[in-house]
């Protein structure tokens, strides 16, 4: 079933919430949510997948959905996208200029010709990250809502540390074909990097990898999960951390376990 969460929702009241919209590994998905209460009114899932080597067909199939689903088409508070990418940049803030935004990311990786770079930035972190992201899709969406904010899905971790509040905390965001780190202690970033991951063994190797860089001790340290876990991944870390749980928001619950640990993105605003 693509519609996951459909509670009662008045349309006529959408300018009172915020829409966000999530494009990963799992496909195309969006929620919408009334944050001054907390409450997600509706979350979707589209039965159709991303494939970065065939964003040509995920486009196609995202401007299918948007002509049929006018509920994308209508006045909202706020439109957030949450894109993920593993091309992405964390620059100092006094050390940021614009104009050279793409030239940071194309340093580290290979710009596609339709990747557009964009940048956004985290104050209370001082840095600016740069990422890549489709301009194809970002088109799509400006035909139904045009105006927004897009941010690498990263992001949704690097600024809302200040949330969780245990001192040592590893974050893993694991998307089937590679896995965001992002290692703090207290509310200081301290890593963050991106690295391929086909196996929940590779995610393990990284995260063991990113706490030996920073120094921090594995047994003192809380892992918080998003992304495409399973059952028996998440008990094999129980095995390496005292403390295993799920990145989600404080106030706005989306549902199950399942439903957090691959939509959680959606419930925090940008």
């Amino acid at each position: 079933m693509p519609i996951i969460v459909n509670k009662q929702l008045g349309l006529e009241k959408t300018i009172q919430y915020r829409l966000s919209i999530q494009a990963d590994l799992n496909g195309f998905s969006f929620s919408i949510v009334n944050d001054v209460e907390g409450k997600c009114h509706f979350l979707f899932q589209s039965e159709y997948s991303l494939n970065y080597d065939d964003m040509d067909l995920f486009c196609r199939n995202t401007a299918k959905l948007l002509t049929t689903f006018p509920l994308l088409s209508k006045k909202f508070q706020t439109v957030d996208i949450i894109y993920n990418t593993h091309k992405f940049a964390l620059i100092p803030q006094k050390l940021f200029k614009q104009e050279e935004a793409y030239f940071q990311v194309q340093k580290l990786f290979k710009i596609d010709e339709f990747d557009e770079i964009d940048t956004v930035e985290v104050p209370d972190q001082q840095m600016v990250i740069a990422f890549a992201v489709n301009s194809t899709f970002l088109n799509l969406i400006k035909s139904v809502q045009p105006e927004f904010r897009v941010v690498p899905s990263v992001y949704q971790i690097i600024n809302n540390i200040a949330l969780f509040e245990e001192h040592n905390k590893i974050f893993l965001q694991y998307h089937k074909e590679d896995v965001h780190i992002v290692v703090s202690e207290g509310a200081r970033v301290m890593f963050c990097n991106s690295f391929p991951a086909f196996h929940f063994n590779s995610v393990l190797y990284y995260a063991f990898l990113a706490l030996k860089q920073v120094q921090l001790n594995q047994e003192q340290t809380t892992v918080y999960l998003s992304g495409n876990f399973r059952e028996d991944d998440i008990t094999n870390l129980t095995k390496y951390f005292p403390k295993v749980k799920y990145f989600r928001h404080p106030q706005t619950i989306l549902g199950s376990s399942e439903i957090e640990l691959k939509y959680s993105n959606l419930a925090f605003a940008i």
